[in-house]
């Protein structure tokens, strides 16, 4: 996948990224959780300065650490990106689910895999079902 571009849920934000991500990845340290609300977050991994926001004005920033940034629509509250300056130079973490095709990406790895919760493990043995229960 050449091109990386998404939106948020309103659509109020969109980016797109004209060169590929360097890399896909799954985050299970104890911040994606709090900051997604989920057991862990998949991140396309961008050049910083490759990624172009479109209506900047509708994106709000938080601090979350003083090392991390976080990205999200004001209007709806989805989280867009992350940044870690400190720690990764020169890139900006999307979250996945903002992509137009996630499906395409596929994870290699999982890293802070030692805070991974336990059952996430066994995601592929629970019952599925292809909508909600009552199907």
């Amino acid at each position: 996948m050449n091109e990386v571009r998404g939106a948020c849920h309103c659509g109020a934000v969109s980016y797109q990224c004209q060169s590929g991500p360097l890399a896909v990845v799954n985050c299970h340290c104890s911040l994606c959780r709090r900051m997604s609300g989920a057991a862990f977050s998949t991140y396309a991994v961008v050049g910083q300065d490759q990624l172009a926001v479109e209506n900047k004005t509708a994106l709000s920033a938080f601090r979350m650490t003083d090392k991390v940034t976080w990205h999200f629509c004001s209007s709806c509250g989805t989280p867009v990106y992350n940044v870690n300056p400190a720690d990764y130079p020169g890139v900006a973490m999307i979250y996945l689910g903002t992509l137009a095709n996630p499906e395409k990406m596929t994870p290699p790895v999982n890293v802070f895999a030692s805070s991974r919760l336990d059952w996430v493990n066994n995601l592929a043995e629970l019952r599925s079902y292809p909508h909600d229960m009552t199907e």
